[in-house]
């Protein structure tokens, strides 16, 4: 969506790619969409959201639980009182991630469909989102759990994606990002080579080198004429060692080797580091380091042993003198320093490329390219990593010039071929709500007295007829493909009881917040 990004920038800059950023500051006098690009200075930005989608822990609820101790002073009203005058809402936010992700998409549909309509305003056959077939395509990465597809497929939906704006909607449909990338690269490689690229019975693996996850799948050609069949090989792996972990490693270093908690936490006063789960924000200090440490990490390079590599060090801290890594506010590092904050990231995919080896050698086959995409891809020390252990199997790696739009180009490609595009999986939202009506423990202050029983066996109040909602309205389905549900409940039975009982399960059509709490099946029938 480069059109989005252009539409999103109050200087009207086109920028290749939009980062995936929101914030939940004001914007300044200059109107910013508080999106992407288009940041006002002193906004503190919500970072690496998407990663969130499949690592959510009842431990980040008691994070941002210390976090709203912490800042109302423990609840002293007048502290409150004086910074909700003084300052407003705070800069950040306490909704989930799935829902930072749905507003964040709303603002790219928005700024999409404007561009949409300013771009065919004098096609006189109207509405072209009326008038053309639409297909929505989904790319996740190759580990995604089903939670982290169900929020991913919930925010796109609820963010205006959907048969509401795209009239004539047809297919949504989900693919792993490092398939739609090798679809993409086999044929884009095999067209810059004239037709040399791709022998039949070869093998070859694709890595997607991305920000936040890396992907690896293997294929065999099956044959490239008339039309290009590729055959996986074994199952595609993943792990979260994208290129923003290169930037965990600096910020770890910064704070305990170079300036400590106390000067980092100047630095970026909304650091959450070394919390235990939380939403991960920039201010504005923090990201201006990070886009000048950007630059180094996108130019580093193996094997330059005595290279020293400067940063200035934004205000606060411009002044600084901490030997030996800080002068007047110049942060050096050595190359043996920027060399430690790759080795994680570039250990992992290593590994996942040796995985692959061995599944094309279980199959009998013989590698002959390793394709190297995304915009991890494009770091040279990654590259050169890559090639000296691909040397000692005589493999050579291929990184085309397109290589951060692959999975995108690739994606359009599986849209447009899905009847021939393998793997796919379509998606639809599940109709109804299904649930239980079972007791739970009594609690005063979250149940009504009315629903208070004691039980016999035990002596123990529970609140009965309490609905447990197991499959959501709206929920991702995906279809030919079994979703399985589990809900643990307690059941006591008499000495002489026969054990057995039946559950009966019900359904409701109603949105979330207006579906029953509670339902009481020998008060009201079944």
């Amino acid at each position: 969506m480069d059109y989005a990004d252009r539409m999103a920038s109050p200087s009207e800059n086109n920028h290749d790619k939009i980062p995936s950023i929101i914030s939940y500051s004001n914007p300044s006098v200059l109107g910013e969409q508080q999106f992407g690009h288009s940041l006002s200075p002193d906004s503190v930005a919500m970072i690496h959201t998407k990663l969130e989608l499949d690592k959510q822990s009842v431990l980040g609820e008691l994070d941002l639980t210390l976090e709203c101790l912490d800042g109302m002073k423990n609840l002293l009203f007048q502290h409150i009182k004086t910074e909700r005058t003084l300052r407003g809402m705070p800069p950040y936010t306490h909704k989930k991630p799935e829902k930072i992700i749905e507003e964040y998409l709303t603002k790219v549909r928005v700024r999409s469909i404007e561009y949409m309509d300013r771009r065919f305003q004098h096609d006189r056959n109207g509405d072209v989102r009326e008038r053309f077939e639409t297909d929505l395509i989904l790319t996740v990465p190759t580990d995604w759990s089903y939670m982290a597809m169900n929020s991913t497929y919930k925010a796109m939906w609820n963010a205006g994606f959907n048969d509401e704006t795209f009239a004539r909607l047809r297919d949504v449909i989900f693919i792993s990002e490092p398939e739609a990338a090798a679809l993409f690269t086999a044929r884009y490689l095999e067209d810059a080579s004239n037709g040399n690229f791709l022998r039949k019975n070869s093998y070859f693996i694709l890595c997607d080198a991305g920000g936040g996850t890396v992907d690896v799948v293997s294929y065999k050609i099956k044959q490239t004429q008339p039309t290009l069949q590729l055959e996986r090989v074994g199952s595609p792996t993943g792990r979260s060692c994208g290129a923003i972990f290169i930037n965990m490693k600096f910020k770890e270093w910064l704070r305990t080797k170079v300036l400590g908690e106390k000067l980092y936490n100047q630095l970026d006063p909304h650091a959450s580091e070394n919390k235990i789960v939380s939403h991960a924000t920039e201010g504005k200090a923090m990201r201006e380091l990070m886009s000048n440490f950007e630059a180094l990490k996108r130019d580093f390079k193996r094997d330059h042993y005595d290279e020293e590599y400067h940063l200035e060090l934004p205000k606060p801290l411009n002044s600084l003198d901490a030997p030996p890594h800080v002068n007047e506010g110049e942060l050096t590092i050595q190359s043996s320093e920027m060399e430690s904050f790759f080795d994680y990231c570039v250990d992992q995919v290593l590994d996942l490329i040796q995985g692959h080896f061995q599944m094309i050698d279980s199959a009998g086959g013989s590698l002959n390219n390793v394709l190297l995409v995304g915009g991890f891809g494009e770091s040279d020390y990654l590259q050169k990593q890559i090639e000296f252990s691909l040397n000692l199997w005589t493999v050579q790696l291929r990184t085309p010039d397109t290589s951060w739009t692959a999975v995108l180009q690739g994606a359009v490609l599986c849209g447009i071929e899905r009847s021939r595009s393998q793997n796919l999986r379509r998606a639809t939202p599940c109709l109804h709500n299904y649930g239980i009506s079972c007791k739970e423990l009594f609690s005063e202050a979250v149940h009504r007295p009315q629903d208070m029983i004691t039980d016999p066996a035990t002596g123990l109040n529970f609140a009965e007829g309490q609905m447990v909602w197991v499959l959501n309205k709206g929920d991702l389905v995906l279809q030919n493909e079994e979703r399985t549900v589990s809900q643990d409940i307690a059941l006591t039975f008499a000495k002489h009881e026969e054990k057995k009982r039946s559950i009966s399960i019900y359904m409701n059509s109603d949105s979330e917040e207006h579906r029953p709490k509670r339902f009481h099946a020998d008060r009201y029938g079944k």
